[in-house]
C-alpha cells in the first residue's frame, strides 16, 4: 500500500485552458511539460513515487481568471477510468454567485463525485467567516458550509499568504477559521498550508485545540517544516500530507514526497500523516458513490 498526496495542483491536457495555462506559466513558473500531461502520463507518475491517490484543486477563482464553477466537474469527467487515483477538490466562488447559483454548483458538483471543496481566502477575496452576521452576512458562503457539513464533504480552507500578483492576502489570517470550526462543530475543516509563514502559531494552536481542524502541510519545504512547526509530533493524529505540486518550488511529486518521508520524527508518526489521516478524511473519486 503507498501514500496519499492531498494536495496538489495537478491540471491535465484534457481539461487546461488557455487561461489556466498561461497562469500557471506566469504566476507558478511550472514548466510547460508539467502542464500538458494526460492522466494516463500522470497515473504513471503517481505509481513510479508509490502515491496511491492524490487530490486535485478545481475550485473556480474569477479574480485570479482561472477557472469557474464547471471546471471541477469537467477534471472529475476525464479522470473516471482511474477514479481510484484521485480525489477532487472542487468550489464554488461565495461571493461572486446568488444563493440559487450557489446551490445549483454545490449540487452538480456533489452529483459529479467531488471529494471536497476548496475555500481561498486570498484568491477569492473574502474572509472565512464572512457569513457572520458581523462580517457581511454572506449566505452563500454559509450556503457553502452547510452543505459540506450535511453531505460529509471535507472543507480545505487556504491560510496564509498566497504570492500570486492579484492575491489578497490579509484574508489568508486563520483566526477568521475558528469561527467556521465553532458554527459547524461537524464540519471536518482540512487547514492548509498551516498558516505560513506569517501566522503558523494560530493555526498550530487552532489545530491544537478545535476538534474540527486538521492540518494540510502542504506548501512547506519538508527540509523546512520543522523550522515552522516544531511540535509536529503534537499534532501528527490531525495532519495531512501534501505536496502542492506542480505549484511554485515543487516540480517533482516524487522527490518531496521522499524528502517528507525522511524528516526526523518517529515512523509512526509519519507513517499517520502520510497514509492513515488522509485516507480517513479525503476519499478517491471511486468511494464517493
Amino acid at each position: 500500500m503507498g501514500y496519499i498526496d492531498a494536495h496538489t495542483h495537478i491540471v491535465f491536457k484534457e481539461t487546461i485552458t488557455e487561461e489556466l495555462m498561461n497562469f500557471a506559466l506566469r504566476e507558478w513558473g511550472a514548466p510547460r511539460e508539467a502542464l500538458t500531461m494526460s492522466v494516463k502520463d500522470v497515473v504513471e507518475i503517481l505509481d513510479d513515487a508509490n502515491i496511491d491517490y492524490v487530490g486535485v484543486m478545481a475550485y473556480p477563482s474569477r479574480k485570479l481568471g482561472i477557472a469557474r464553477e464547471d471546471y471541477a466537474i469537467k477534471v472529475v469527467n476525464a479522470v473516471r477510468d482511474y477514479a481510484d487515483r484521485f480525489a477532487i477538490i472542487g468550489g464554488v466562488e461565495a461571493n461572486e454567485l446568488t444563493i440559487e447559483e450557489t446551490r445549483y454548483w454545490l449540487e452538480k458538483q456533489y452529483e459529479a463525485g467531488i471529494s471536497a471543496i476548496k475555500v481561498h481566502p486570498p484568491h477569492m477575496w473574502l474572509k472565512p467567516n464572512a457569513y457572520r452576521p458581523e462580517e457581511g452576512g454572506l449566505k452563500q458562503l454559509e450556503l457553502i458550509y452547510q452543505f459540506a457539513e450535511d453531505h460529509g464533504l471535507p472543507v480545505y480552507i487556504h491560510t496564509g499568504t498566497s504570492a500570486f500578483s492579484r492575491a489578497r492576502n490579509k484574508y489568508g489570517d486563520p483566526i477568521f477559521v475558528d469561527d467556521v470550526a465553532v458554527d459547524f462543530p461537524r464540519l471536518t475543516i482540512i487547514m492548509s498550508h498551516v498558516g505560513r509563514p506569517n501566522w503558523v502559531a494560530t493555526a498550530f494552536q487552532l489545530i491544537r485545540i478545535r476538534q474540527n481542524i486538521m492540518a494540510d502541510l502542504s506548501s512547506i519545504p519538508p527540509r523546512r517544516i520543522l523550522d515552522y512547526i516544531p511540535r509536529l509530533i503534537e499534532i501528527s493524529d490531525k495532519s495531512i500530507y501534501g505536496s502542492d505540486y506542480p505549484g511554485p518550488g515543487v516540480y517533482d511529486i516524487k522527490a518531496n514526497l521522499q524528502a517528507f518521508l525522511n524528516i526526523p520524527i518517529p515512523k509512526e508518526a509519519i507513517k499517520k500523516i502520510v497514509d492513515d489521516n488522509p485516507r480517513k478524511v479525503l476519499k478517491p473519486l471511486s468511494r464517493n458513490r
